[in-house]
């Protein structure tokens, strides 16, 4: 009876593992692709929704993290494009693609047919409405929208507060703010007799906004968008915004998000992010079940999200929840004794189950204990019992027959019958893998020939199900003959398959996290207390030229020299268990400044101690902070140029009308002079003879032409120091590009005391070129600099067979008005011209030039003018540079 029953329990084991081996072979797969990363506030909500509903229905879930809330830039896209290429080209294709947010959703689409070839695409979260609603037109992709429920939450808080006539929206100057802003003041004309009125943090300060809180009555409400920063830019996080809203109001607050809840704001319809998941899991779920996409409409955000209250905040307001909207979920509700210890009281039952049980047990084997007759049966039942008990195989070998004994364990273990293995050596080499024979064969023969007295080999045999575990074979020669050779060999077989599935899911898990620390952009390094290295990611190998095998081991000071002198900070930091920074450390790399944050980090886990250094180079956040300060020394110097030609601009004035007045005295044209000369006994005729023969009339036009050129300059310095109120206006390029160079000889004769006029100026202008959409006084600053930079080359270089030349040029191409100047002076190599457009990059000699001219001349023409900009230079010979602005109908 004692065997039947071990009998039928080995075929209920060995059925259990056949169907658990199908179900794992069955198993739909979904592959969520996740915006951001697991720090990320609304993950879990949604990976919660998400699994409510695949779990039950045996679905397997796999996440990836684009990370790009920290990391969004085409680079760390390319990035992760390529990793997770590589990752499908080594699993079997996933059922469905599930997208978390919109720039996972922005991704799939890119690269769909590339990766995800007719796989169908479920998105959530996705706030892009316009083209969440554009899928309906897709046959693979369908998902659910992430939109407000602004009127509902209106009419619930007048419901709720009947006596409420005002609604005030909190909001701030941001984007997204107005926005909600403008959603709210459009469902005005739906609460008539209501108002739905504005409290504005983009004009206020945080304490005046305050103060505006507490003047609003308990008898009304707040409805809360968005309050982050006030009219000064100073920003606070959401839970600090909201503390000061909760403790300066006493109006009840609603909100629109599910955030916050908990926190003192009474509730609302708001956006769930575990709503969004189940309703994206069950779209999923009808797409398994057959569904066609095309058939399955984009779900709208509203419709999935919740009424959800604060229990607490009902109770201060006497709001009954019989009055809230069916459905609705209440947060924050007394627990029952049961809901309150459930975890002590489960884990009670389950012992005093394992008390029972281990009573029952105890109670069957001294029930068998006592059954026993005689030692010898004793004996057998013992053996008998740990032959089944146990989990290892015992086999025992004659070699002179090559009979084996299997243990019923043995059989069981590879899911057999104690009557389905033959009792022969042949039994045991026929399951071995054929990639493992030779191993597993040679490890007995050793033995067997006396080389080793015992041994231990891993390798795999198939099942009766044809599943192949992981055995781990024992074995000692108990008796040998004359020779030495074994006679008889025994021995255990091992089932190590979970083993080896848990080592290989943590090397998985291993090159998991090494791959999120190589992929990040800063320098991290794991050090312990004695300073030597523990960590060292991509970023370290790439700058140090040490690779993490070289590295780990090594004292910092010897694999990175340069953080030497953050020694004694991570001595401090070990000490004090707190985290120090270094901001903006000055290096050099490759002759070139460099800044650096320096991050240290405590570490203190499990007896072992150490800190994470992380390393971020800041050089071009310094550049630009410099290049602000550069620019408004700019615009200082702009307005004291500006009021320098004012003041020049009257002497010239009077100059010019006296010079015009003393031409008029003097000519013989003019009766009244005629008359004035006669009355004086003068010959008007000879005095003019006499001036026109010593060149003063000569004199005069020259003194005149002075002056006029003179105020012309004056009047292009006044235009371009000018910021106008309306600058992008239409305008000539001809024209601004003269003005500039007439700018440009002034400027250059002072600054390089080289005379502009040996400079020879080419114009090939087309006609009929249309006016530009630009700022004047932008472009004009543009062309000087060009300008002056193709003066200052051919300063430089010695002429032989030619002459210093400029050559402007204007063309139409398409769309685009195209200027090119060009001088054939020294030119420049590959290196400078690659970098030429680089913040402080200059080939100038030390206080000859800040380096940033031409950089802020291409940020005028690509970011402000959404326009083009390049150069292309043969060194030794000329260097061309090419400007091309759209053409707009309209400014």
């Amino acid at each position: 009876m004692r065997k039947v029953f071990f009998v039928v329990l080995f075929i209920f084991l060995a059925a259990i593992s056949v169907l658990t081996e199908q179900a794992h072979a069955s198993a739909k797969r979904v592959l969520l692709i996740s915006s951001y990363n697991p720090a990320f506030p609304t993950f879990f909500q949604q990976t919660n929704g998400l699994e409510s509903v695949f779990k039950p229905a045996g679905i397997s879930l796999d996440i990836e993290f684009m990370d790009s809330k920290r990391f969004y830039s085409p680079e760390n896209i390319l990035a992760f494009h390529n990793l997770l290429k590589l990752k499908l080209l080594r699993l079997s294709p996933y059922d469905i693609i599930v997208t978390s947010d919109d720039n996972a959703f922005k991704f799939v689409l890119e690269y769909q047919n590339e990766l995800f070839p007719n796989i169908p695409v479920v998105f959530l979260g996705v706030n892009n409405q316009e083209l969440a609603r554009s899928m309906n037109f897709n046959d693979l992709v369908t998902g659910v929208i992430e939109a407000v429920s602004m009127h509902e939450t209106l009419g619930l808080a007048f419901d709720l507060f009947p006596k409420a006539n005002n609604i005030y929206a909190i909001v701030d100057g941001s984007p997204s703010g107005q926005g909600d802003l403008e959603t709210f003041k459009g469902h005005s004309a739906h609460f008539s007799g209501k108002k739905l009125k504005v409290l504005s943090l983009g004009n206020t300060s945080w304490d005046e906004f305050g103060r505006n809180l507490e003047k609003i009555s308990d008898n009304d409400a707040i409805l809360l968008l968005s309050a982050y920063r006030d009219k000064s830019g100073t920003g606070k996080l959401f839970a600090d915004s909201l503390e000061l809203i909760v403790s300066h109001s006493k109006a009840p607050i609603f909100h629109l998000w599910e955030h916050g809840l908990g926190q003192g704001i009474i509730g609302g319809r708001v956006i769930s992010q575990f709503e969004q998941g189940v309703a994206a899991a069950k779209i999923c779920l009808d797409i398994f079940n057959g569904k066609q996409v095309k058939d399955i409409p984009v779900v709208e955000g509203s419709e999935v999200n919740k009424f959800i209250f604060d229990n607490n905040i009902l109770k201060r307001f006497h709001i009954n929840k019989d009055s809230l909207p069916p459905g609705s979920l209440v947060i924050n509700q007394p627990k029952s004794l049961f809901t309150q210890h459930r975890k002590t009281l489960l884990i009670a039952l389950c012992f005093v189950i394992l008390l029972l049980s281990f009573i029952g047990a105890l109670i069957v084997y001294i029930f068998r204990l006592r059954r026993a007759e005689d030692n010898a049966r004793k004996s057998e039942e013992r053996f008998a019992l740990a032959m089944d008990a146990s989990r290892d195989g015992l086999w025992d070998w004659n070699i002179s027959t090559d009979d084996v004994y299997y243990s019923p364990g043995y059989k069981a273990m590879l899911g057999y019958k104690f009557n389905e293995v033959p009792s022969h050596v042949d039994a045991w080499v026929d399951l071995i893998h054929p990639a493992d024979q030779d191993a597993a064969i040679e490890a007995n023969t050793d033995c067997i020939e006396n080389k080793t007295d015992s041994f231990e080999v891993e390798f795999r045999m198939q099942t009766k199900s044809g599943k192949w575990v992981w055995i781990l074979g024992r074995g000692k020669a108990v008796e040998r003959d004359e020779t030495g050779r074994a006679v008889r060999v025994v021995g255990t077989h091992t089932d190590i398959t979970e083993h080896k599935n848990i080592e290989k899911e943590l090397r998985r898990l291993r090159n998991y996290l090494t791959n999120i620390i190589d992929s990040m952009p800063s320098i991290l390094i794991g050090v312990d207390h004695e300073g030597v290295v523990t960590q060292w990611n991509r970023e370290a190998q790439r700058v140090t030229g040490f690779s993490a095998a070289d590295a780990e081991g090594k004292l910092l000071s010897d694999v990175f020299p340069r953080l030497t002198p953050q020694l004694k900070w991570i001595e401090e930091s070990l000490s004090s268990h707190q985290i120090h920074t270094d901001s903006r450390v000055h290096t050099q790399e490759d002759g070139s400044d460099k800044f650096e944050d320096i991050a240290i980090y405590p570490l203190s886990s499990n007896g072992v101690e150490g800190v994470v250094i992380r390393v971020d180079d800041v050089t071009q956040r310094v550049r630009l902070e410099e290049m602000i300060v550069q620019n408004e020394k700019m615009i200082s110097i702009g307005s004291l140029a500006a009021g320098m030609a004012h003041e020049i601009n009257n002497p010239l004035g009077a100059i010019v009308q006296g010079t015009q007045n003393l031409s008029r005295r003097l000519s013989l044209d003019l009766p009244a002079n005629l008359k004035i000369a006669e009355e004086y006994n003068i010959n008007l005729e000879k005095v003019y003879e006499y001036l026109n023969d010593r060149s003063i009339f000569k004199i005069i036009e020259g003194i005149n032409g002075s002056g006029l050129r003179a105020a012309a300059i004056v009047t292009n310095m006044l235009s371009f120091c000018r910021k106008s109120d309306n600058a992008v206006k239409k305008n000539n390029l001809a024209m601004l590009l003269e003005n500039s160079l007439e700018m440009a000889k002034n400027e250059y004769d002072l600054d390089r005391k080289y005379d502009f006029k040996k400079i020879e100026v080419e114009r090939e202008y087309a006609q009929d070129l249309p006016d530009i959409c630009c700022d004047g006084n932008e472009i004009q600053q543009v062309f000087l600099n060009l300008i002056k930079n193709g003066a200052y080359a051919v300063s430089d270089k010695s002429y032989v067979n030619s002459s210093p030349k400029l050559f402007l040029r204007l063309r139409l191409e398409r769309d685009t008005v195209v200027a090119e100047i060009e001088d054939n002076g020294l030119g420049m190599d590959e290196t400078a011209r690659k970098r030429a457009f680089e913040p402080f990059f200059t080939t100038k000699p030390t206080g000859s030039g800040t380096g940033l001219g031409l950089s802020i001349s291409y940020f005028i023409i690509v970011e402000q003018h959404k326009g083009h900009m390049e150069v292309f230079s043969s060194p030794g010979n000329w260097t061309r540079f090419i400007v091309k602005l759209p053409i707009k109908s309209e400014c």
